[in-house]
């Protein structure tokens, strides 16, 4: 059973909270003296407090220390709806239409990174400071934040904090959820001051600087720039970038230790090293291919190059050193595989994660040898960990979800498109929140001249695919609505 109230209430206190966020970009603004942008981000505040407000006051009884695991699924998944939809408001003041504006805001909080910017002009730079601050924010992600300073959410943040982060990870650093939240963003604000100083001292405007190192950390890819990293024609910029991709698609937590001296748990953990030996193959594969097709800026450029693109895309960044749209079909391949997969689990990156893959093919070696030895005791182990039969369920029924979601959603983007390329590779694009896909939503290409049906199905799988679809699925169920009350 659901209790709306409650869930609207919470939901309240987060759009509140996002409100009070929006002093950081309104300070970017008033220092770049761009007050149109200034004045949006005060309105689009003000609207967030009224609205958090009026939605807060729904649960007169303020205690949410009861919240139930659905509850907290309730209030994570409309949560984000919600301040995607207030987070809108300042595109809207720079003459973008509502679902287009919903669509930069949604692509931006999931960390998705597609964009319908054709004109990159219509925006200041402070505009652009905010593009890459919403996904700084939902990088890491907006309930965990909230989780870690708002007393109220103290007791319901394990609810929250759960609903949020991946399924198919549940590691804390400590007994308080509320402490893991704040090592965590405390870890993730400390490598962004790192990328953003570093991209500075390589000649990177600060403002780029600044924005860039928000989405590279979020696993977000809005560049300030239109041509992405491309743009800054600069090798040594490239390598820096691939190194805090490379960190925010691995796992957060295991990070934490390892700096903590725990050394034994990161290096040894059986899911950071699948994550590396897909991306080592990946990138020997692709750069073979790119040689074979076209080597003549040399073979380290090329190297470098599939190592950023893989990467980019493994942990669904999106960023592009190169128009990838003009590769050949196998080069193409490549990265559609790697879009499938995602980063590690209690990362920034989406996508169905490696350790899914990972236990999905101990299973199957599992079911393998039984068949072989039928009477063999044969267990599924991590590390330490032995998962029972139970336990895989919700792993492969996540991803049947994740591929049933795709499938329908990118048949009918595909039918309003009649494009099949656009249909498919935009439904993975956006449901894995990657950004780019292939044809003219390409890497310098632009979701604005779609149908604003195909752009509202995007926003949909955007929204579902930030949620791991289980927060989102659950409420397309209509017992989920009949055992309710308000």
């Amino acid at each position: 059973m659901i209790r709306f109230r409650i869930v609207v209430s919470v939901v309240g206190i987060i759009i509140q909270g996002f409100a009070a966020l929006m002093t950081v970009p309104l300070l970017s603004a008033l220092l770049s003296r761009q007050y149109d942008s200034a004045g949006m981000f005060i309105l689009c505040s003000l609207i967030g407090l009224i609205a958090g407000q009026l939605a807060w006051r729904c649960h007169h009884e303020k205690n949410f220390d009861d919240l139930t695991r659905v509850e907290g699924m309730g209030a994570v998944a409309f949560a984000w709806l919600g301040v995607a939809l207030v987070g809108a408001v300042p595109y809207l003041g720079f003459g973008i239409g509502f679902v287009d504006a919903l669509f930069e805001s949604m692509s931006g909080f999931t960390t998705t990174g597609a964009t319908i910017l054709k004109d990159f002009s219509i925006l200041n730079s402070s505009m652009f400071f905010y593009r890459g601050y919403t996904q700084w924010l939902g990088g890491m992600g907006i309930l965990v934040l909230f989780v870690a300073v708002l007393p109220h959410l103290a007791i319901s943040g394990r609810q929250l904090f759960f609903a949020e982060t991946s399924s198919a990870s549940k590691e804390k650093l400590t007994p308080r959820v509320s402490d893991t939240a704040r090592r965590l963003w405390g870890w993730y604000f400390f490598l962004t001051v790192i990328e953003a100083v570093i991209l500075f001292g390589l000649g990177m405007p600060l403002n780029d600087a600044m924005a860039n190192s928000f989405t590279t950390m979020a696993a977000g890819g809005f560049s300030p720039h239109p041509e992405s990293i491309m743009g800054y024609h600069n090798a040594a910029v490239e390598w820096v970038i691939t190194f805090f991709m490379f960190l925010a698609g691995a796992n957060f937590t295991l990070q934490v230790k390892g700096i903590k001296g725990n050394l034994g748990s990161f290096f040894n953990n059986p899911e950071l090293r699948l994550y590396v030996v897909i991306i080592a193959v990946a990138t020997a594969l692709l750069t073979l291919n790119l040689c074979a097709s076209d080597c003549t800026g040399g073979f380290f450029n090329t190297l470098r190059t599939a190592m950023f693109q893989n990467i980019s895309i493994l942990t669904t960044t999106g960023f592009a050193t190169v128009d990838f749209e003009l590769w050949s079909d196998g080069a193409k391949v490549i990265l559609l595989v790697l879009m499938f997969i995602g980063g590690c689990s209690g990362s920034a990156g989406g996508g169905i994660k490696v350790i899914r893959l990972l236990l999905m093919i101990r299973y199957l070696g599992r079911v393998l040898l039984r068949a072989i030895h039928p009477s063999a005791v044969i267990t599924i182990k991590l590390e330490k960990r032995i998962f029972k039969e139970s336990e895989m369920q919700p792993v492969f029924s996540f991803v049947a979800l994740y591929f049933a979601f795709f499938a329908v959603c990118g048949t009918l983007a595909a039918l309003i498109e009649n494009n099949l390329i656009v249909g498919y590779t935009g439904a993975i694009a956006t449901l894995g929140n990657i950004g780019p896909g292939f044809g003219v939503i390409g890497p310098m290409g632009s979701f604005a001249s779609l149908h604003w049906l195909t752009k509202s199905i995007y926003i949909f799988l955007m929204w579902a695919g930030r949620l791991e679809i289980m927060a989102v699925a659950v409420f397309l169920r209509y017992e989920t609505w009949s055992d309710s009350r308000w």
